[in-house]
């Protein structure tokens, strides 16, 4: 248990230091509270903004700008806008104050019927890409299904022209009923709508989200100040006078790893109180869950910040890089700018990240509530990226030791 007693006079040494409580509470309290008023969005169901431009005025266009877009089904889902020009559609997307634009061209309706193919247009921001691919989808199902239906519709006639089923002279009369059968299955039932991962996503109210973006960021820092007393150790001979002791560079090290959690999870955990009672932050109705996240997401933070003190060789480099990791991995990882509005490219690479894992589990908790097994993939990953981590740690300030 030696490994116990250096971990508990680490915590006191860091406990004791005044400035510590000033990173440990203060300045992630006051973070909090700026990023949530500035920003103020209110937690609500996922919406994307849609901009019409209807050059054909047909009866297939109008199927889609009003059957479509103005179905029960996306009333929730869309906010639609109609202007009349195209050049005022693409001025929308390019100040990013429309999702997407979808621009329906003249001739699209007579298009269909004789088979020649006219695209619909669907122009879309990089910086709100989520919303371009889910207006996107709704395109795309409408002709594909419009398409389906005219190739019923062909080869439904085909048949009837080859089979001699028909008299000839009842022949027009019989195409025109086929045609017919498809415009009103068109009308009654528009599309199959593909935007069920979509629907149901929401989001946490501004206060909320960046009081878990908050919490990752000084999480880092906090590590970050704990492992920087491990180079100064070093540098000041202290722990070759322990290892002299009855004491295993096993244990020295795993004592110096437990401190560092035990530094972080205190402050993650008196955040995680102090937002409650202060800012009524809702971090969801599961306290095993909630505790669960928390952990996995210490010991993630823990194991970066140990691994980044390990690779540096003084304090001074440890100090200089330690807080640049920690600014850039939160800023990829979502701390700082809601992943909700990342471009794509910036929205896969985030996932590279125990940011925006631990991110994406503490807001499933606080607006779709659930337990312990709804976050069992962000928890797990965390724990992957912590071995990861510590295991690199270990490996390095083993040798550094000796």
């Amino acid at each position: 248990m030696k490994f116990w007693h250096i971990a508990v006079k680490d915590l006191k040494v860091r406990v004791r230091d005044k400035s510590a409580f000033v990173v440990l509470l203060i300045l992630p309290m006051v973070m909090i509270i700026i990023l949530g008023t500035v920003f103020n969005w209110a937690g609500s169901s996922f919406t994307a903004n849609v901009t019409l431009v209807d050059l054909d005025r047909g009866d297939m266009a109008r199927r889609l700008t009003q059957d479509v877009f103005g179905s029960p089904q996306l009333r929730d889902l869309l906010v639609v806008t109609t202007v009349s020009s195209e050049a005022e559609a693409r001025s929308l997307v390019e100040q990013g104050k429309t999702g997407a634009a979808v621009i329906i061209p003249a001739g699209f309706s007579s298009s269909m019927p004789a088979g020649t193919k006219v695209s619909i247009i669907v122009l879309g921001n990089p910086e709100t890409a989520t919303q371009a691919g889910v207006i996107r989808n709704v395109v795309e199902s409408f002709t594909a299904e419009v398409q389906r239906r005219q190739l019923a519709a062909s080869i439904a006639i085909r048949t009837l022209q080859e089979s001699g089923a028909v008299p000839p002279q009842r022949m027009q009369e019989a195409i025109q009923s086929v045609l017919h059968e498809v415009g009103i299955s068109q009308q009654t039932e528009p599309v199959s709508l593909r935007t069920t991962t979509q629907e149901g996503l929401k989001v946490p109210r501004a206060l909320d989200y960046y009081a878990v973006g908050m919490a990752l960021l000084y999480l880092i820092f906090t590590a970050n100040t704990g492992t920087d007393g491990m180079l100064e150790e070093k540098r000041q001979h202290t722990l070759p006078r322990i290892l002299a002791t009855p004491t295993s560079r096993v244990q020295v090290l795993l004592g110096k790893l437990v401190g560092i959690f035990a530094i972080a999870a205190l402050q993650f955990a008196m955040i995680i109180v102090l937002t409650r009672v202060l800012y009524g932050v809702n971090w969801g109705a599961s306290v095993p869950a909630v505790i669960v996240m928390a952990t996995a997401t210490v010991l993630a933070g823990a194991g970066l910040s140990t691994m980044v003190a390990a690779l540096a060789r003084t304090p001074e480099q440890a100090g200089e890089i330690g807080p640049a990791v920690a600014l850039i991995y939160s800023l990829l990882g979502g701390s700082m700018w809601a992943v909700y509005n990342m471009p794509a490219w910036m929205n896969s690479v985030s996932r590279l990240t125990f940011t925006r894992w631990s991110i994406e589990g503490f807001t499933s908790l606080m607006v779709n509530g659930g337990g312990v097994s709804s976050i069992l993939r962000p928890v797990g990953v965390c724990l992957a990226m912590a071995a990861v981590f510590l295991l690199i740690s270990v490996t390095v300030l083993n040798r550094n030791y000796q």
